[in-house]
């Protein structure tokens, strides 16, 4: 979106109990300064400025219960307009503001998304001061459409807006041109500037393998669960035993196991802990469960994998936790032998192989028999750890 509220002016700050505050302009109060209030006053002022919203028909941290809503929810931003014939005050937008080094994943989405719903408003505004995403509810589509910018109060009543344009997804780096362009990738995060050149390169093949949605994982029945759809890209962050988070975008796959259909999802990023500092890569396979995702499994590319020529072997030495406890790989073993036995290799579990000599593709029958393997050793650790409960 083009609009840069940042640029806004902020309220006067005084002193609250020793701390600096604004003097929030629609709730007249004094409001603690922190990241995310930072955020909000910026737009607050943007709205009022900029898009001619009156200053009395904005609400902020706004209970959705006044609207009689039955839930305890609350929005940061609810902008609202008067109805002379009902007499009586209606929302037409929700903002939802978040601190800058929030992630805007999908999970936020649908927060701002289900506030609407519930509000029955037509547009929605998800930012962190960075990054934003504006969208209006379109009746013949039944679904939300991004926009380019959101509109001024006056068009707002109206209903109206520009749909974002579509951007074509970026070309592929060529295989030839991947070891010359693989350290845009380490400066981004994706892939650990401590992984060996002869893993990382690969990595970047594989990465953009999976952010490809001009191929597909075709459809159908594999050994232990039927792919319903390939759902294409998911923006995700996802937590892990240890406390880790990982925000990236994830290949998603709604498939269906033992009757279950559910969403995996898989991404590779850098990684690193507290007892090991060095940043390294990782495959991560993340599963939905009720209200989150969680990794079932991580797979570090620099301790696990094997380079042999130009064969990739992608292993995984099973450490397995549920909670901050390990369980025993021996028993994993003993299950995944019962369930998928082509992936038990002595005692590591092998992923299978891809041959470095082209770009990969989802429908390429090596990339779909690691795709398989992935997800299958993923369900089946989820399975063992439900066994450990």
């Amino acid at each position: 979106m083009s609009q840069d509220f940042m640029k806004s002016k902020l309220p006067k700050v005084y002193k609250k109990a020793g701390q600096d505050a604004y003097l929030d302009p629609i709730r007249q109060k004094l409001i603690y300064v922190t990241p995310e209030e930072t955020v909000r006053q910026h737009l607050i002022s943007y709205l009022i400025e900029n898009l001619q919203v009156p200053k009395n028909l904005i609400s902020v941290e706004e209970p959705l219960s006044h609207y009689e809503i039955k839930t305890r929810d609350r929005a940061d931003i609810i902008i609202n307009a008067y109805d002379k014939t009902q007499e009586n005050f209606y929302p037409v937008a929700v903002i939802e503001c978040k601190a800058p080094e929030i992630f805007l994943d999908e999970k936020a989405f649908n927060q701002v998304a289900n506030y609407a719903d519930k509000l029955c408003c037509n547009y929605c505004w998800l930012t962190n001061g960075a990054d934003n995403f504006c969208y209006c509810f379109d009746e013949g589509k039944n679904d939300y459409v991004k926009i380019e910018e959101f509109p001024k109060y006056p068009e707002l009543l109206e209903g109206e807006y520009l749909p974002a344009p579509v951007e074509d997804p970026p070309p592929r780096i060529e295989f030839d041109e991947l070891e010359k362009f693989y350290l845009n990738y380490v400066d981004e995060g994706s892939i650990g500037e401590n992984t060996p050149k002869k893993f990382a390169v690969p990595m970047v093949n594989f990465f953009e393998c999976l952010l490809d949605v001009s191929h597909k994982l075709p459809n159908q029945q594999y050994k232990i669960f039927e792919l319903v759809e390939d759902y294409g890209i998911r923006l995700l962050s996802v937590g892990n035993s240890s406390g880790g988070k990982f925000d990236s975008a994830y290949r998603s796959f709604i498939i269906n196991y033992n009757g279950d259909e559910k969403f995996v999802s898989i991404s590779i990023s850098s990684y690193c802990t507290e007892k090991n500092p060095t940043l390294k890569t990782v495959i991560n396979v993340a599963i939905d469960r009720e209200t989150d995702s969680h990794h079932s499994l991580e797979c570090v590319v620099d301790n696990n994998f094997e380079v042999i020529g130009n064969k990739i072997k992608f292993y995984h030495n099973g450490r397995i936790t549920k909670g901050q406890g390990a369980l025993k790989v021996d028993d994993l073993r003993k299950l995944v032998s019962e369930k998928y036995p082509p992936i038990i290799d002595g005692k590591k579990f092998y992923l299978g192989t891809l041959t470095h000599n082209r770009l990969w593709y989802l429908d390429d029958p090596e990339v779909m028999q690691v795709i398989e393997n992935l997800i299958s050793y993923a369900l089946i650790r989820d399975d063992y750890r439900e066994i450990c409960s």
